[in-house]
């Protein structure tokens, strides 16, 4: 498991995007991950934890017969060649389709919010008004966040025409899921790590906040970093990644690769028989491990009443 950067698609983007969209997101994911994976092993007690806020108590609370009679429902629709069993394969698709509906999650309520003209687009204009306000262009600040901001806008708009729909406006917000938008988050990727701004990232960029201690065990995660930095991504072995290095590394991290470990520790954990599949039997009797996963969504993709 790529334990580094392996939740960097699961951040949630606030509706103001100018509070996330400057942070060094893969370093972050590294403290997610020390309680994600505990050990070296996947921590099924965090999946439940994480990004659910205040929709967690709904999930923790649902009836375990509630939580089974759901997950019935859900899973008729993963078992795309109706043969009554889910695959690696299967659960690999439908992880990449939740996380592809969750990628766009909040994109209707911000566009709602700064589409003051109603006409569907979001025009430079109205993204500024509706993220910095009446916030004044000369604040040195803002106008570096206002030059990060139009390099991604420009690129998101694929027909040129000076506006962002919703589809344009997904690929604005998220750019690490549009292989269109390589380029730029390479750039800013580079830009938020890089902190002596010399255009490169060092080993101890890569590592965040990441501080030895004098005397102290160095941890596992930084371990692995280091040497995945070393071995994998450092391919000239000059002790830092240029631009080309950090699409190495950055860039294969998709969803693909997220959903495939998702499904692979899914089946894992529930194939009492070790076919290599999962029956309905499996699948029920292991409804919890289902239920906090990222296949439902951490629960929020679990059939609601009407749907039952």
């Amino acid at each position: 498991m790529r334990a580094a950067i392996i939740c960097v698609f699961l951040l949630v983007l606030s509706t103001t995007y100018a509070e996330e969209s400057h942070r060094p997101k893969a370093h972050e994911d590294k403290l997610a991950d020390a309680e994600h994976y505990v050990d070296g092993e996947h921590n099924p007690e965090h999946d439940h934890e994480a990004f659910l806020g205040d929709e967690k108590e709904e999930f923790d609370n649902l009836a375990p017969e509630e939580a089974r009679k759901r997950l019935r429902v859900l899973l008729k629709k993963v078992d795309s060649d109706k043969d009554g069993a889910i695959t690696t394969e299967e659960l690999t698709e439908w992880v990449k389709k939740v996380f592809k509906e969750r990628s766009l999650h909040g994109v209707e309520k911000d566009m709602e919010d700064k589409d003051t003209d109603h006409n569907g687009m979001i025009s430079w204009n109205e993204y500024i008004k509706g993220t910095y306000g009446e916030t004044g262009e000369d604040d040195d600040e803002v106008k570096e966040l206002l030059q990060r901001d139009k390099r991604r806008f420009d690129a998101a708009d694929g027909n040129k025409d000076g506006s962002l729909n919703k589809e344009e406006f997904g690929t604005f917000l998220h750019p690490e899921s549009s292989p269109e938008m390589g380029d730029v988050h390479i750039a800013e990727t580079i830009e938020d790590i890089d902190r002596d701004k010399d255009g490169f990232v060092s080993l101890k960029e890569f590592l965040g906040e990441y501080t030895e201690e004098e005397g102290a065990e160095t941890p596992e995660w930084v371990q692995e970093e280091t040497k995945r930095f070393n071995e994998e991504y450092d391919k000239n072995k000059d002790g830092k990644l240029d631009k080309s290095e950090v699409k190495e590394w950055i860039l294969p991290e998709t969803d693909s690769i997220m959903a495939s470990e998702e499904a692979k520790h899914l089946v894992t954990s529930a194939d009492d028989d070790g076919d290599g599949k999962l029956n309905a039997e499996e699948i029920d009797k292991h409804y919890a491990v289902f239920v906090g996963s990222e296949a439902t969504d951490y629960g929020r993709a679990l059939p609601q009443h009407e749907e039952l």
